[in-house]
């Protein structure tokens, strides 16, 4: 964190200070000419890194109430920019302070116009931090410090009138509502303590009679709350010079008090009320004070890259947890997999243990491992033959004149029977042995009224092998009808003569391929 230094503005001169967790320390008193502005500018340039506040308590403060139209944004910077310059030549330390909307009729706002009429005084001064790029927070005057006083003192009533004693002089801040409404600052002679009491009492009513005249209080008003932050070691004589009035009450406070409970630990000595308000500058973070963005100009480039730079941190760190989730994650994959791995090992010291109490084997593991992948390949080249019996019966249902003597199945190649009917139709010689088949031989006998009727055996047996070849994946082979129909031999026998007592014989070889 920088350095906090303070700088009181009077009409006389210009004290340096320096603030840190509540302690108050003069560093340098500057006088109004060019040695001491010359002066001023080394002390600045010797502590660059530092935040620069000024506190000013001079008699050139003017306030002025004027309520404008309820505008919002940009109309009402602009607004009050206009209003600002009507009012004042110089803006350059100029201050708009809302005092809050009109309840009744039309809505506006009340804004109390604030600004240093000789700001020329102070130009040597900020010429001096402009040149050195100091950090300056802000230009305030000990009448904007006068609401943070009264909350210190945890005044509760909505007016009073806080007086207080500065090396600038006696200042009367009246507060309403916790804003500043009006200040004054007179010139007094601090060699008689009594006199200074006295004139409280005195300036106290005469401020009174002006505000009512002002109208900023009713003339059948209470009686004005005055809050006197008196030296601890005069404060007797401000009990005794503050009396109260019809339209005046007193309330007597030890500065040094005010001061404690406000957090100042502690203050050079010759230091009045300006060592409190001093304080509250440092410990305050209220936006309302006179500088403008042009003498702030380095101050919010400090803010920007402080704001960067924790952004950057925040995100650092938010980067750093992820990673220590990440890492902590692998760790525990970590754990896992070598838990794993050590269960492994138990598991296969376990197998070999009990791979070691099995009996002998009569042969080696290789060839156990052979014999198994010839076992597999048979059980895939091999099928039942129930599939291929189902077809068989299907294919017979429609032929009842047909019975059935055996079936020879097996598995292999099929081979045409020689001189069968079917021949032709069959594998040739140069198919190799795969794709492998199953094989079934048929053979039957039909029950016809006449032996001889060679066209109606013929056309049952036709309608069978038909059958047979509409099973899916059913191959019929070769076809052997009870009777020789070849050209080179001659059909013997007496033709329309009945031979009921021989029963025709046939045979057919069917095919089928694995996997079908």
């Amino acid at each position: 964190m920088p350095d906090k230094r303070l700088l009181y503005f009077t009409s006389l001169h210009a004290v340096a200070y320096h603030w840190k967790s509540g302690t108050l320390a003069q560093e340098e008193t500057f006088n109004i000419d060019e040695e001491g502005v010359a002066a001023f500018s080394r002390y600045v340039a010797a502590a660059p890194g530092s935040l620069f506040t000024i506190l000013a308590d001079v008699v050139e403060e003017n306030f002025f109430q004027e309520n404008i139209p309820y505008v919002r944004g940009a109309d009402r910077r602009t607004l009050l920019a206009r209003k600002l310059a009507q009012r004042y030549r110089d803006t350059t330390l100029a201050l708009a302070l809302s005092l809050g909307t009109e309840t009744g009729g039309r809505r506006e706002e009340r804004i109390l116009f604030s600004s240093f009429t000789n700001p020329q005084q102070f130009q040597p001064w900020l010429d001096a931090l402009r040149s050195n790029q100091a950090r300056v927070a802000g230009v305030y005057s000990v009448a904007l410090m006068a609401p943070l006083a009264g909350k210190r003192i945890a005044f509760k009533t909505p007016r009073y009138l806080l007086v207080s004693l500065q090396q600038g002089g006696l200042r009367q801040s009246f507060v309403e509502n916790g804003r500043i409404r009006f200040s004054r600052l007179g010139r007094i002679d601090f060699s008689d303590p009594r006199a200074v009491a006295q004139a409280c009492a005195a300036e106290s009513a005469r401020i009174q009679q002006y505000l009512t005249n002002m109208r900023m209080l009713e003339r059948e008003a209470p009686p004005l709350d005055v809050i006197v932050l008196a030296p601890s070691e005069y404060k007797a004589l401000y009990d005794a010079a503050c009396v109260n009035a019809a339209k005046l009450h007193f309330h007597v406070f030890d500065l040094d008090r005010v001061a404690r409970s406000a957090g100042l630990k502690s203050a050079p000595a010759e230091t009045l009320a300006e060592g409190l308000f001093l304080h509250l500058v440092a410990v305050s973070r209220t936006g309302e004070q006179y500088a403008d963005d042009s003498l702030r100009r380095f101050y919010d480039l400090w803010r920007a890259r402080v704001g960067l730079i924790a952004a950057g941190a925040a995100v650092f760190a938010l980067c750093l947890a992820l990673s220590g989730v990440k890492l902590f994650d692998t760790y525990q994959v970590d754990q896992q997999a070598e838990a794993d791995r050590q269960q492994e090992a138990v598991a296969s010291r376990l197998y070999a243990r009990t791979q070691a109490s099995f009996p002998p084997t009569p042969t080696s593991t290789e060839n156990l491992k052979a014999i198994v992948k010839n076992y597999l390949s048979v059980l895939r080249q091999s099928a039942p033959p129930a599939n291929m019996f189902v077809d068989i019966s299907q294919a017979l249902a429609n032929s009842p004149q047909i019975e059935l003597e055996k079936i020879d199945w097996d598995i292999g190649t099929p081979k045409p029977a020689a001189g069968g009917r079917d021949a032709a139709k069959a594998p040739g010689p140069t198919q190799t042995a795969e794709p492998r088949y199953q094989i079934a031989e048929i053979s039957g006998r039909l029950f016809v009224p006449q032996a001889s009727d060679y066209r109606n055996i013929t056309v049952l047996l036709d309608r069978f092998v038909e059958a047979l070849r509409s099973r899916p994946g059913m191959e019929v082979v070769s076809t052997r009808l009870p009777f020789d129909i070849n050209a080179e031999k001659s059909i013997s026998g007496d033709i329309g003569v009945e031979r009921s007592a021989e029963v025709p014989r046939f045979s057919i070889i069917v095919s089928k391929r694995l996997g079908t």
